[in-house]
């Protein structure tokens, strides 16, 4: 137990599972239309659900990976929840290896806090007793960037990258925002040797995702290369009363499936509305935008995000300092590519925050790093002082804090 990839791991996997144990109420989200599936797939009924869509078939709605990883922990040890966050802490504890492995690669000094910060950071721990894509998804997203800064130029390196993006998109389509976030400083600064990084990225990517999409081929009939949720997320997030506004919002009436009983149908119906939207009225949709942006960072759902107000001031100072040097600008490429798509696309939830935020960790770690050398002991523990202190206080005055912060949105016309 001397390793401390070693002891970082069980440290990690003791902290997840200690935690699901205590088994703490979780909102209801989409774990209901999850576990279906994998009771389908393991029926022997294929990828499918119906329960929550009238009786209609819905084959290509959700992305396939996480289904068919509940199906797989069902196989092995039953129809158990408890069982799936097990796995999911041995998955998050590897998230954290990985967190550290990616600062090492970056800022060797900088790893051991990184992986620290990782181990505790409270919503990382969090996710894995939830019955949701978020734990996986993370693994991917991390694998990929430690395996983008690792590669300098080797091909297998390459090849693992874009096995983990196409992972990644196979959880959540938008991990295939890797790809062009890689190639933009890949392409910037190595032309035609970023061209042909790009494509080895792209080759293993495209070898992952196109089994699932010849699959789809053969279901629908037409091309659907992950899933047929796309254009409901446009349509719904880009209208005078889009649904992340509403209490009971992303809701489908029975009637719209009679009226448009196919997959394909609805989903091509729905890019048609989305963009007909953001073209007709531009002035509308530049204030959802602005909208988006802002909750994207909201810090009171449901709770005051305690852990993320406190790593996120030192995770700008050091996006600042280091968010174009070295391979440090492959993981900022990817958050800026993310904060757009989320913002203009869809729908700045912050569920679409939390996969960035191992990121936010290794600019913070970074940064916590560096300032430890520049400055005495006092300077420093006046710092963290002021800000552990002053998030601890707006987290123990919280309901009023955040009255005020949603009264200050509803002035400026953002919420």
């Amino acid at each position: 137990m001397k390793h401390p990839i070693v002891l970082l791991f069980a440290a990690a996997f003791g902290l997840r599972l200690a935690y699901a144990l205590f088994d703490f109420p979780v909102p209801p989200q989409d774990t209901a239309d999850y576990d279906e599936i994998a009771r389908n797939v393991l029926a022997g009924d294929g990828f499918v659900s119906r329960e929550n869509w009238f009786g209609y078939e819905m084959r290509s709605w959700r992305p396939p990976l996480y289904p068919l990883f509940l199906a797989l922990v069902y196989a092995v040890w039953g129809y158990s929840h408890l069982a799936v966050k097990v796995v999911q802490a041995l998955v998050g504890a590897g998230t954290v290896v990985l967190v550290w492995a990616l600062v090492r690669r970056l800022q060797p000094d900088a790893a051991p806090l990184a992986g620290v910060l990782a181990l505790v950071y409270g919503p990382l721990v969090a996710i894995c007793a939830e019955v949701m894509s978020e734990t996986l998804f993370c693994f991917w997203i991390v694998l990929a960037a430690w395996a983008l800064v690792a590669a300098e130029g080797r091909r297998h390196y390459l090849l693992l990258a874009g096995a983990a993006i196409g992972l990644a998109a196979l959880t959540r389509p938008v991990g295939l925002l890797w790809l062009p976030a890689f190639a933009a400083v890949a392409v910037w600064r190595g032309r035609g040797a970023g061209l042909r990084q790009c494509a080895w990225v792209a080759v293993a990517l495209v070898a992952v995702i196109a089994p699932w999409s010849a699959r789809n081929a053969q279901v629908h009939g037409a091309w659907v290369p992950i899933s047929t949720h796309g254009g409901f997320i446009l349509a719904r997030s880009n209208a005078f009363e889009p649904d992340w506004r509403k209490d009971d919002g992303w809701g489908i009436t029975e009637a719209f499936f009679r009226r448009l009983p196919t997959e394909v149908e609805r989903d091509r119906y729905w890019y048609a509305q989305g963009t007909a939207f953001i073209m007709e009225h531009p002035g509308y949709y530049l204030r959802l935008v602005g909208e988006r942006f802002v909750r994207l960072w909201y810090f009171f759902r449901p709770d005051y995000n305690l852990w993320f107000m406190m790593v996120m001031p030192f995770s700008l100072l050091g996006l600042r300092q280091y968010g174009q040097r070295g391979n440090y600008a492959y993981l900022s490429s990817f958050i800026a590519c993310s904060i757009f798509v989320f913002s203009t696309v869809l729908y700045g939830s912050t569920r679409f925050r939390l996969p960035l935020e191992p990121l936010f960790i290794a600019f913070a770690a970074a940064y916590l790093s560096a300032v430890v050398r520049r400055w005495d002991r006092q300077r420093l523990l006046v710092v963290l002082g002021l800000v552990i202190g002053g998030n601890m206080l707006v987290w123990w005055q919280q309901e009023a804090a955040r009255g005020l912060a949603l009264s200050t949105l509803n002035l400026l016309h953002l919420r």
